[in-house]
This record gives structure tokens, C-alpha cells and sequence, in this order.
């Protein structure tokens, strides 16, 4: 059933085009993972699809039986709810009929033998019922335990929670409504790995549809069949899962430059004959070439998809090789105890991953670490000619009422603005980006000017609180790549199992007040507590087991059929690509130039081996697209 639809619509935002002629349908099965770079458009396109702002072209059209659950813009009074009450206000469909069961019951109780009273409390209880009324209150409890939320504080207000835990509350209220759409804006960005292992699990199990924006990989890849695009004012679409979208996009980006770059040889071959011969002997000649050159449907040129930041991370000096230690450390606050027994070294060059679920002691460990709270009992010591620098998810360091340029410029405001421009371009802000007021950002956009601010100054030993909070896949990438080439040491505080796995060469495990080191990166510390972790076999054979083979094996006959189309097709497209490399040679350089009859043969064949390849390139294309499920 298709959920709704978009024909031909259009943003913009002063000058900029944010997407326009974009067209698509949204179906109830589908799983959408929307991407782009930071600031490209993808809340704009959420709050065109709920109704929030409006396109300046074309239409979105719901199906009357598509109903969107979304973390709205709350206003202030919902504060004063308790966490229980705020993530039941999700169905108000349902505390209203419990209301008048309520008040029904109520008069029962004074006026027992009322028939009206008593029909029309079945008739409630029914469809309370049929809506989920008796099981919503267990569903809310298992979404906020998901969602790390101790039971001991659902009855809390939500104006005690921190910033972080109202998010992952309006997170608990989105999968709590009855909608059959979902959407979800970065969703892991507040969760721990937990967390986010239960909500890959449980949007695995639902069966209503969701576009999600997001920019953990791994989560992308455990989570959607499909994956949007936002890029260059347009909206690309790719069928299958993340790791299949990147391999399909680097093949499209491939083919199209390869498409592109015969046609503008094939062109301007035209037009040297046309020059040469318009006014000669061939001049019929001539005006037929001109008139097939008019007609050509020309490919536009390879686009570039922004380049992204390119950071670069420098010491301070070289280090004594013992960086930090600590022995028989307990942290905490006053003589609340968080994390004992901590005993640990780190050496210079080490890459440090910290993960523990919400409330573990992490930040609690890093406050300690950079000297913002003293340690409750035990040693730690700073190494030798180390410079601490550190990165808070917060933000706080920014100025939101001054400009991308006055925030760096502040910290060293005797070097030419050239010079400032130069460095905040490392980091995507270039042009007039530099002069945006930094409360108009996006949220990936405050993160890269908060890193460009702490790595302005060199450090040897940097401590990281979430850095990818937010940032785009391009930005993650670079900061992966310059993490690796940093020759000082790191500690970071992150919940991207991917981003952990490229980076770490140690985990620290805050779990159950204690902090275990594991000599690797996430995958590692993964397969050993999987190495450990209690797991009994089932000895139930699936009564289903004859009937999912007989699908899978279709199913891989009909992949292996692919397969080998696929093969085909490609070895047929470099037999031709070698055969037009010959004919070009020919025609260039072995065919003799007065050899007007072999010239035009050769180039005849060209002209065919370039179409034959131009159909099997659409045809490669429309392979990749099959769906076998």
C-alpha cells in the first residue's frame, strides 16, 4: 500500500536549491535510510512531509490511512508531565477511552443495575481492547528499558532529565504511537550501543514503515532495505541495503563519467568534421553531422558530491612515552563512589575507545581525567610534556550569536582572516559558509566548527566525548583518517561501533561500577564478551525448516542466475571497451590520414561499439536494480 507520494517537488532557501523535480512514493513496507551532508536538506524534507513547511513546487499527497509519528517541536508544558505520562500522550486516542471507562465505571459504582451504563462499558472495554489498550502500558515499559530508562524514574518529571534523555524520551513517545510512518531523526545519537542494538532489533520486528536519518553505518546496514540520498539539489534513490548503496553509488558515479567521456570524444570528433568540411567537398557530409550533433541528448558532466572536510590533526611536541596513569582510582562526586578500582596506563600513540551504557561512569571517568572533578581515592598522574585538549559533546565552547569566523578568529585574533579561512575550509566551512551565524547551523555543522576549535592549537593527548554526534559520513571518514595519522594519543567516548572499529586499538569497558581494558578494537571486545556470554542452544527444530529451505534454495538459484547475467554483461562491456581502445589507436595513430575509406569504416565501428556500450551500460544498471526478495 503506498503511504504517500511526492510529484515533482521543490526547495529552496534564499538561492540555494535544497532539491527540486523530485519525485517518489513511500510504500508500507519500506525502510528508508536518508543520508546527505551535513546541512543538505534532510529535516527540511521530514517537516515538508509532515506538513510542517510546504514546497515551493509540487505536491505531497497522504493516503487518508497514513497517519506520521514524529518528534514534534514540543512546547514547554509538557515539561510538568512525568516521563510515564509524556510517552502515554503518544495515544491519546487511548487515555481518552480509559477516561470514560473510568467515569463509567465510577457511575456503576453508584448506580449498579444501570443497563445503558453497563452496555456501553462493554462496548469501551471492547474496543480499548481491540486498540491496545489493556498491553500499552507494558509496551511503554519495554520501550523506555530498551531506552535505558531506570523504572525508578518513569515517574520523574521530564524537566529533571538532561538535555540527552528528553531526546531519547521523544524518541520513547515516536515508537510508542499507533502511526503506521515513522520518522526518525538520528535516532542513536543520544543512545549508548545497547540502546541501539535494541532499537535495530525492535525496527526489525515492526511492521510499520520508516524513513530514518542517520549517519551510523552500522546501524544503517542492521536497520534498512533502501537508502535516499540528498546530493547536488536532487534526491537519489538506491534499492537494497547501506553496504549495497555504497557500491552502487561508486558504480553509477563510474559509469556516468565513463558514459560522459565517450560522448564528448564522440562530439568532438563531430565538430572537427563539421569545421573541416563545411565549406569542402563533404559539406552534405558536414550538415547531416550538424544535424545529428543538434540531436543528441548530451549527459551532463560527473558532478562532484562536495568534497568533504579534509582534518588534519597535529601534536604539540613529542611526548614522553608514558602518557597517563592510574592506579586504584575510585571516581565519583563528593563521596558518592561511580567507578572503583580503575587501574590503567597509556602510552603515546594509543587510541583509546570508551563504552559503557548511559550512566555507567563515562563522563564521569572523563571529568576526572581533564581535572574538572578531583578523584575520590587513589593516584593519577599526567605524564611528562603532555597537552591535554578536550572535546565535549555538549558543545559548549561555541558562541551561538557570532559567526562561523568570529568563533575561530577568537583564539588567535592576530592572524589574517586568509589565514582563517584557509583552516575553517579544512573543515567544509568555505565561502560565504564562514560568515553564518553558528545558531543557524545544523548539528553536524556545530560539531565540525567545535573540532575545528579544538584542534586550532595542537595537543598530544586529546579526550573526545562523542565526536561524531551528528556529523555527515564524509566527516566521519576524515576524522577516522586523521585519528590514524595522529601520532598522539586519544581516548573517546563513542557509541559508533564502525567509528570504534576503524579507530580503537584499546576498549575500556565501564560496566557495574568497575572499568575492564580489552586489547582491541570494538569487533574484538565484541567477539570476547560473545565468547563468554551464556548461550544455550535450542534443541526445538523449526517446523518451518523444510519450507525456508525450499525459499532459499529458489532464491539462490535465481541470485546465481544473476549473477552470471551480470558477469556476462560486464565481460561483454570490457571486450567492448578494449575493442574501441583498438579502433582508437587506429584511427589516431595506424590508419594512414589519406586513407579516407579504412578511416570511415573504423570510424563507422566506433560509432556502433559506442552504442552497443551505452545499451549494455543501461543494461548492467538495471541488473544491479533486481530485487530477488
Amino acid at each position: 500500500m503506498t503511504l504517500l507520494s511526492a510529484e515533482k517537488i521543490a526547495k529552496r532557501f534564499n538561492d540555494q536549491i535544497i532539491f527540486e523535480n523530485s519525485s517518489f512514493t513511500l510504500q508500507s513496507n519500506e525502510r528508508i535510510g536518508l543520508v546527505g551532508k551535513n546541512g543538505s536538506g534532510k529535516t527540511t524534507l521530514f517537516d515538508i512531509l509532515t506538513g510542517r513547511q510546504m514546497p515551493d513546487e509540487g505536491t505531497v499527497n497522504k493516503n487518508k490511512s497514513c497517519k506520521i509519528d514524529y518528534a514534534e517541536q514540543e512546547k514547554d508544558d509538557y515539561l510538568n508531565l512525568t516521563l510515564f505520562e509524556y510517552i502515554a500522550s503518544a495515544r491519546q486516542d487511548l487515555l481518552d477511552l480509559h477516561f470514560k471507562i473510568t467515569q463509567i465505571e465510577e457511575q456503576l459504582s453508584r448506580t449498579p443495575n444501570d443497563k445503558k451504563a453497563i452496555e456501553k462499558l462493554g462496548e469501551l472495554h471492547s474496543k480499548y481492547e481491540h486498540e491496545g489498550g489493556f498491553i500499552f502500558e507494558t509496551e511503554i515499559k519495554t520501550i523506555l528499558g530498551g531506552l535505558a530508562f531506570e523504572y525508578d524514574r518513569f515517574n520523574d518529571r521530564v524537566a529533571n532529565f538532561s538535555g540527552g534523555e528528553k531526546n531519547r524520551a521523544s524518541l520513547a513517545r515516536v515508537l510508542a504511537g499507533n502511526g503506521n510512518l515513522l520518522l526518525l531523526d538520528e535516532p542513536t545519537n543520544h543512545l549508548d550501543i545497547e540502546s541501539t542494538k535494541w532499537l535495530e532489533e525492535y525496527l526489525s520486528k515492526t511492521d510499520k514503515a520508516f524513513i530514518v536519518v542517520s549517519h551510523d553505518r552500522k546501524f544503517l546496514e542492521n536497520t534498512v532495505n533502501k537508502v535516499w540520498e540528498i546530493i547536488n539539489g536532487r534526491i537519489d534513490f538506491y534499492v537494497g541495503r547501506f553496504e549495497k548503496y555504497l557500491v552502487d553509488r561508486a558504480e553509477r558515479k563510474r559509469l556516468h563519467e565513463h558514459k560522459y567521456k565517450h560522448q564528448q570524444e564522440r562530439i568532438a570528433q563531430l565538430e572537427d568534421f563539421v569545421r573541416r568540411n563545411m565549406a569542402g567537398q563533404k559539406t552534405k557530409q558536414a550538415q547531416s553531422k550538424l544535424k545529428y550533433l543538434a540531436r543528441i541528448k548530451r549527459l551532463p558532466p560527473p558532478e562532484s558530491d562536495g568534497s568533504g572536510p579534509t582534518i588534519k590533526m597535529e601534536t604539540s611536541g613529542r611526548s614522553y612515552a608514558h602518557i597517563l596513569e592510574a592506579k586504584d582510582m575510585t571516581v565519583g562526586y563528593g563521596d558518592t563512589e561511580i567507578v572503583s578500582d580503575i587501574s590503567f596506563d597509556i602510552y603515546r600513540g594509543d587510541k583509546i575507545g570508551v563504552i559503557g551504557t548511559n550512566g555507567s561512569g563515562k563522563s564521569t571517568l572523563l571529568k576526572t581525567l581533564i581535572g574538572e572533578i578531583s578523584e575520590i581515592s587513589g593516584d593519577l598522574k599526567l605524564g611528562n610534556n603532555v597537552t591535554v585538549a578536550y572535546f565535549d559533546q555538549e558543545l559548549s565552547d561555541l558562541h551561538m550569536d557570532k559567526s562561523v569566523l568570529e568563533n575561530i578568529w577568537e583564539l588567535d585574533p592576530m592572524v589574517e582572516v586568509g589565514v582563517m579561512r584557509s583552516f575553517l575550509g579544512r573543515f567544509g566551512f568555505t565561502g560565504e559558509d564562514a560568515l553564518k551565524i553558528v545558531s543557524t547551523l545544523s548539528g553536524g555543522e556545530k560539531t565540525k566548527l567545535s573540532l575545528a576549535r579544538l584542534l586550532y592549537h595542537p595537543a598530544n593527548f586529546i579526550i573526545f566525548d562523542e565526536p561524531t554526534n551528528h556529523l555527515d559520513l564524509s566527516s566521519r571518514e576524515a576524522l577516522e583518517e586523521a585519528l590514524n595519522n595522529y601520532d598522539g594519543s586519544c581516548l573517546i567516548v563513542s557509541h559508533d561501533r564502525y567509528f570504534l572499529d576503524k579507530v580503537a586499538t584499546k576498549i575500556f569497558y565501564v560496566h557495574n561500577a568497575c572499568l575492564s581494558i580489552y586489547n582491541g578494537n570494538y569487533s574484538y571486545f565484541e567477539e570476547k564478551q560473545q565468547k563468554y556470554a551464556d548461550i544455550k542452544p535450542s534443541s526445538k527444530k523449526d517446523s518451518t525448516s523444510k519450507q525456508n529451505y525450499l525459499e532459499f534454495k529458489e532464491k539462490s538459484k535465481r541470485a546465481s542466475k544473476l549473477k552470471k547475467e551480470i558477469q556476462s554483461t560486464q565481460s561483454k562491456i570490457a571486450d567492448h571497451e578494449k575493442r574501441l581502445e583498438t579502433l582508437l589507436e587506429e584511427i589516431n595513430n595506424k590508419i594512414p590520414k589519406n586513407d579516407w575509406e579504412k578511416l570511415q569504416d573504423a570510424t563507422d565501428e566506433k560509432v556502433r561499439t559506442e552504442n552497443e556500450l551505452l545499451h549494455l551500460y543501461e543494461k548492467l544498471e538495471e541488473l544491479n536494480e533486481v530485487e530477488l526478495d
